[in-house]
C-alpha cells in the first residue's frame, strides 16, 4: 500500500480499540520510506483533538525481556508466604482515562525472549498484573524479513497477533511531501525530473547505493546548510550520500543543467539570466526547465520591490525574465 494510507489504517485501529476490539497494525517496508515518521504525524494529528494524547516509542531492537515485563522482586503475601512479583517499568501509562499509541519499533530485531514478551501485550493488552488503559492502542514498524536486513524471524504465533500492511514507495506522495516540508528546490526538481527512480534493496547491484526518501532528507539538510557554496564540497557530499552514480547526476544537474530558480536570481541575477537565455534559445530550447523556472518564481513572487522581503522576487525581475523566456511561458508567468 502507499505510505499515505497509514493514517487511514491507524484511524481504523483507533476506532476498533474504542469498541474493545484489537487491530494491531504492523507496517512492513524498506528502510527510509517514512513508516515511523508518518505514524508519528498521525499522533500529532490526534494531539490537535486531544492535547493529552500519549505516544510511547518502544525500540524493541535494544530491549531485553526485563525491560518490558519488569525486574523480579519478592514480597510477603498476606498468608506469610514470600512470593515473586515484578517491578513495573516506568514507561507504562498509569492514568486509566488516558489514551495514546504504543509504537513497537523493529520488533523483529529483538531477541526471541523479548519478542515472546510481546505476546500477551498484543492479545490481552496486559503484562503480568499490569493492564494497558483502554484508550491505548498498539502499532509496529519493521523492515522485511529478507537477506538485505539483519532481522530475526517472527514466528506465526507472534505475527498472527498483528495485521500486516506492506508499505511501498509512492513517487507522487514523496514529491507532495517535499513540497509540504519546503525541501530545497534543487532536491525537489531533481526528484521530479525522473532522472532518479526508486529501487528496492533487492534491485540494487553489488556496488549500488540504496536511496530512499530518508536519503534525500540528508541531501536536503546539506543543501539548506549551504553545501552548494563550494562546488567541490557539494560533489563530495552528494556522492557520499547518494553514491557515485546518482551523486554525480545530481551534482551535474545542480551546476550544469538545472533550471534557473528564484534563489538563483536572488543570489546572482546576471549569471542566472545568462543561463536562462541559453535555455530559451530555439536551438537549445528546454521547455521543462523554463516551466520549472516559472513555477519557482510564482512561489517566491512578492510584487513591487518595496513590498518584497529578501527571499522574494520583485516585479522588475519577473518582467525581465518574461522578456527572455518563450512567449507561451511568459504569458503563464505574467498571469
Amino acid at each position: 500500500m502507499k505510505p499515505s494510507n497509514i493514517h487511514a489504517v491507524l484511524d481504523l485501529a483507533y476506532k476498533a480499540r474504542g469498541m474493545g476490539r484489537a487491530i494491531n497494525p504492523i507496517f512492513t517496508g524498506e528502510a527510509g520510506l517514512g513508516k515511523s515518521e508518518i505514524t508519528q504525524a498521525w499522533v500529532k494529528k490526534q494531539m490537535l483533538r486531544n492535547p493529552n494524547f500519549g505516544f510511547l516509542d518502544l525500540r524493541i531492537a535494544y530491549m531485553e525481556a526485563p525491560d518490558l515485563i519488569g525486574l523480579p522482586e519478592n514480597e510477603m503475601a498476606s498468608d506469610g508466604v514470600r512470593i515473586t512479583t515484578h517491578y513495573q517499568p516506568s514507561f507504562w501509562p498509569r492514568d486509566e482515562k488516558s489514551e495514546g499509541l504504543i509504537l513497537l519499533e523493529e520488533p523483529n530485531r529483538g531477541t526471541t525472549g523479548t519478542m515472546n514478551c510481546l505476546m500477551q501485550l498484543l492479545t490481552d493488552f496486559k503484562v503480568h498484573q499490569y493492564t494497558l488503559p483502554k484508550g491505548w492502542m498498539i502499532a509496529a514498524c519493521i523492515n522485511p524479513d529478507s537477506s538485505e536486513y539483519d532481522v530475526n524471524t517472527m514466528d506465526a504465533a507472534l505475527k498472527d497477533r498483528f495485521v500486516e500492511f506492506e508499505v511501498e514507495f509512492d513517487h507522487i506522495a514523496f514529491i507532495d511531501y517535499m513540497d509540504y516540508e519546503q525541501y530545497h528546490e534543487s532536491v525537489q526538481m531533481f526528484v521530479s525530473s525522473g532522472v532518479w527512480t526508486y529501487k528496492g534493496t533487492k534491485e540494487i547491484g553489488k556496488d549500488g547505493k540504496y536511496i530512499s526518501p530518508r536519503t534525500w532528507s540528508k541531501v536536503n539538510a546539506a543543501e539548506l546548510a549551504g553545501v552548494s557554496q563550494s562546488r567541490a564540497l557539494h560533489r563530495l557530499c552528494v556522492q557520499s550520500i547518494l553514491g557515485k552514480d546518482i551523486g554525480n547526476e545530481y551534482h551535474k544537474f545542480c551546476y550544469d543543467s538545472a533550471p534557473v530558480t528564484a534563489n538563483d536570481l536572488l543570489k546572482d541575477a546576471p549569471a542566472a539570466l545568462k543561463r536562462l537565455v541559453l535555455q530559451s534559445d530555439p536551438s537549445t530550447y528546454q521547455g521543462d526547465m523554463i516551466a520549472a523556472t516559472v513555477e519557482s518564481i510564482e512561489k517566491h513572487y512578492g510584487g513591487l520591490k518595496k513590498d518584497c522581503s529578501k527571499d522574494q522576487i520583485d516585479e522588475d525581475t519577473m518582467a525581465t525574465v518574461a522578456k527572455i523566456i518563450p512567449a507561451d511561458h511568459a504569458v503563464n508567468l505574467i498571469k
